[in-house]
């Protein structure tokens, strides 16, 4: 990427450059910033610088910055009171985080002419931010507003299922409107039963004249 050969840990490269790069303490486009050993960077940590953007601040790609993961133009200031770039701050975040301890920049002797095309991340950066979106948005479930929220609809909507279980529930019947029911009366009271039509029927029925004994002696003889 910079044209620099070197191995070993990265707090290794300072001393391993001696004699071999230019060494300094002022930025440049290429120039590699080799941060000292310290807190959890154990073998330290180096950052190619990609611009400069004033005496006390330039943007730097780098790897494993953040766990896993190849991080371009990310925003570094000087915080060494000497402006000697031996204590830096990297933006994380969107913000600046603790002092870390530096050597100083190493400077390549010819940088190569394919320096600052687009590096490919890892497959896994895609995987990462999927993860910490999910966490947000989990986190946000949690919040109260959320779940008063999510209280209210599961109400909501309780509700809705009791009221079309009672609309279509065939066990229910309905209920006859109190006008229809009425007027059944009514045609039930006026229909006669034949205990009360026997009577009345009895008293139109013509009556049968009276036979005297004279009468059936005459009809006996013819």
């Amino acid at each position: 990427m910079t044209g620099v050969h070197l191995d070993g840990n990265a707090a290794s490269w300072w001393p391993h450059a001696e004699g071999r790069y230019e060494r300094g303490n002022q930025p440049s486009i290429g120039a590699i910033l080799v941060f000292k050993p310290f807190a959890g960077m154990r073998v330290g940590h180096v950052a190619v610088v990609s611009r400069v953007v004033g005496p006390r601040e330039v943007l730097v790609d780098q790897a494993n910055w953040v766990r896993g993961r190849v991080t371009k133009s990310m925003s570094v200031v000087d915080a060494s009171p000497a402006n000697d770039w031996t204590s830096v701050k990297v933006q994380f975040a969107g913000t600046h985080g603790r002092p870390n301890p530096t050597y100083g920049f190493i400077y390549p002797k010819v940088l190569p002419a394919n320096f600052g095309e687009t590096i490919v991340e890892p497959q896994n950066d895609r995987q990462h931010d999927r993860h910490r979106a999910d966490r947000v948005a989990e986190k946000a479930k949690a919040s109260p507003d959320h779940i008063v929220e999510n209280a209210k609809a599961q109400r909501d909507k309780g509700k809705s299922v009791r009221v079309a279980a009672k609309q279509t529930d065939p066990t229910k019947v309905a209920k006859k409107p109190d006008s229809a029911k009425t007027a059944e009366t009514k045609t039930a009271e006026a229909k006669p039963t034949k205990a009360k039509l026997a009577p009345h029927l009895a008293g139109n029925a013509p009556a049968q004249p009276k036979t005297t004994p004279a009468e059936t002696q005459l009809a006996n003889v013819y």
